[in-house]
């Protein structure tokens, strides 16, 4: 699988392809939309966003409550990693997951040597480079 694609976008609209969980070599996530929860970290398998059963489709905005209050919590929190989740929801319902994907593969790839990017680092974790 390719590191950025729909399986990897969780229904928050993270995208689990630039996690640290994910793209760390040992004990790798496979990202919140496997079916096997025993691979997630912790936090992600307990995670009460997605295993929300008042979703009725793929993403939060598919509720009748969006955006929830666990929503804008986690949005807040992922202001300092240069990520809204209310935006990438956003542009999915907007443009379709398609043109999300190919946005983030502009946005997150090393302008140095063309790895994936780290939402949870400023560091390119195959080169070192700052972003």
């Amino acid at each position: 699988m390719t590191r950025l694609s729909p399986a990897l976008i969780a229904p928050c609209g993270m995208n689990c392809g630039l996690c640290i969980g994910y793209l760390r070599e040992k004990n790798r996530c496979p990202g919140c939309r496997t079916e096997d929860a025993a691979g997630l970290r912790p936090s992600c398998a307990r995670c009460r966003i997605r295993q929300c059963e008042d979703r009725t489709g793929d993403y939060c905005y598919d509720c009748a409550e969006y955006p929830c209050a666990r929503l804008k919590r986690l949005d807040k929190r992922y202001v300092k990693y240069w990520m809204s989740m209310l935006d990438n929801l956003h542009a999915i319902r907007e443009r379709g997951i398609d043109e999300f994907i190919e946005q983030e593969k502009t946005r997150w790839t090393c302008p140095h040597c063309g790895a994936i990017l780290c939402v949870h680092r400023n560091r390119c974790l195959r080169c070192g480079e700052a972003w």
